[in-house]
């Protein structure tokens, strides 16, 4: 055989058919290996935002411990009326936090659905950077939600089983009063400002394949927790109590309470779960008509004050610089 002809024969290309098959090919293996690298790509998030919230847990721990056990207000949309700061944002000026993007979950859409229709609905807005005059958009400053309990700061609220009572989790807004997944259950459907009442459809279920969230306990440590659709048809009743979370696991308040709970008028606030004993009981912050405790650390903690003082430091202190 000639040079020639073996030349002739290493340069002939591929034919239709070989490159077909090459792509067929390539085309399968993306189809059996894309699953595998969303779901990764996803437990990497999910392991990310579990880090925030931890590191969040730590930040909350030192707070307590330098105010009397006390912690920060949820945010302070009563006197700021475009961009807010939030609980989160108090953890990071006062030096407890060290990174402001911790209050960031990588699974948030900043802003998510519901994060963008409250925003809509209530007049508040967000920028990705204080102070950097970034586009403001409707939503809220963190990716997670404080348990309004923690908010009035009573430690009667504190349940004594701290390794089942959230403390913080993934959120659609800076708090949150309810652990269900009425909105998410149904669809989407309906504005998810109402569903399944004003302070529903605030937990951020958005982790995974499972819609899980991430939840920071009172103990401190960080856990998943994942709806289940099973239990819930929609056009349920509103006050129901759903099953789409088991709140004897996981609870706002005391164990058993209703997923669908709400916390305005007072009357509301009282325990309708599954317990019979804990029937008819009330919030200790309920009782003292949704006031904090005398002696709670107003300049240092709570958000308002801060902003209606100017008391930010590491933060732009007025709303006309942080935008």
């Amino acid at each position: 055989m000639s040079r020639d002809t073996i030349w002739r024969r290493h340069k002939r290309g591929f034919t239709l058919i070989e490159l077909l098959v090459v792509v067929a090919i390539i085309a399968l293996l993306i189809s059996i290996l894309l699953p595998s690298l969303q779901q990764a790509r996803e437990q990497a998030k999910l392991a990310a935002c579990g880090a925030n919230l931890h590191g969040i847990g730590t930040a909350v721990a030192s707070c307590r411990n330098e105010n009397n056990g006390y912690t920060p207000t949820w945010d302070d949309g009563n006197t700021v009326n475009t961009l807010m700061y939030t609980w989160v944002d108090v953890l990071f000026d006062k030096g407890f936090l060290g990174d402001w993007h911790a209050g960031l979950c990588p699974s948030d859409e900043w802003p998510d659905i519901p994060a963008e229709a409250r925003g809509e609905a209530w007049g508040f807005k967000f920028n990705e950077e204080a102070g950097l005059r970034r586009p403001q958009r409707w939503g809220v400053r963190t990716g997670y939600a404080l348990n309004l309990y923690m908010h009035y700061n009573h430690k009667k609220d504190r349940h004594p089983d701290g390794a089942r009572q959230v403390f913080a989790i993934d959120g659609w807004w800076s708090w949150f009063g309810g652990l269900n997944a009425q909105w998410l259950a149904s669809g989407g459907q309906g504005n998810p400002v109402d569903v399944p009442h004003w302070q529903g459809t605030m937990v951020g279920w958005r982790h995974s394949f499972d819609y899980s969230a991430n939840a920071l306990f009172n103990d401190g440590h960080v856990g998943r927790i994942a709806p289940d659709f099973g239990g819930y048809r929609p056009g349920d009743p509103i006050g129901d109590p759903d099953k789409t979370v088991d709140t004897v696991k996981a609870f706002v308040w005391l164990p058993g309470e209703r997923a669908t709970r709400i916390d305005y008028p007072a009357g509301s606030a009282s325990y309708r779960g599954q317990v019979e004993e804990w029937q008819g009981r009330s919030p200790e912050h309920v009782r003292q008509d949704y006031r904090q405790p005398a002696d709670y650390p107003w300049d240092e903690l709570d958000v308002n004050t801060k902003t209606e003082a100017e008391n930010w430091t590491k933060l732009p202190g007025n709303e006309r610089m942080r935008r």
